[in-house]
């Protein structure tokens, strides 16, 4: 059936894209980890007053791996930064995304991510 492999392309590549931007905005306040990044999209986006509108929110809820793919996809592009907290120093550090410790570290979005995060809708009046 011609058309059928591009129409289901696009429907997975709007969903990644909708879950890079719930994860993008998870991360904007404050270092996350992947635990916090989780209960933030799929319990408190949920009920958020004046974000019932957010298309993004149609892709909730997200899988842990979901979140995963999506956290490697913008640290690969330079919109989010891994991050090892050290309890001695009481600092986080930059460190290299691993997907077998995607767990254990911390997230937060770099100047270009948080560029990116000021232009996402954030009530229902700057929704279209």
């Amino acid at each position: 059936m011609p058309g059928v492999e591009r129409w289901w392309d696009d429907l997975t590549r709007d969903r990644f894209a909708a879950i890079l931007e719930l994860v993008l905005n998870a991360i904007a306040d404050d270092y996350e980890n992947l635990d916090i990044i989780l209960k933030t999209i799929n319990q408190e986006y949920r009920v958020e007053s004046g974000l019932n509108r957010w298309k993004a929110l149609a892709a909730v809820p997200v899988s842990r791996q979901e979140v995963i793919n999506a956290l490697k996809e913008l640290e690969l592009e330079g919109f989010a930064q891994a991050c090892s907290y050290d309890t001695e120093t009481k600092r986080f550090w930059p460190v290299d995304f691993s997907q077998n410790k995607a767990g254990m570290l911390w997230y937060y979005v770099t100047e270009k991510g948080m560029k990116a995060v000021q232009r996402l809708p954030r009530r229902d009046s700057e929704i279209l």
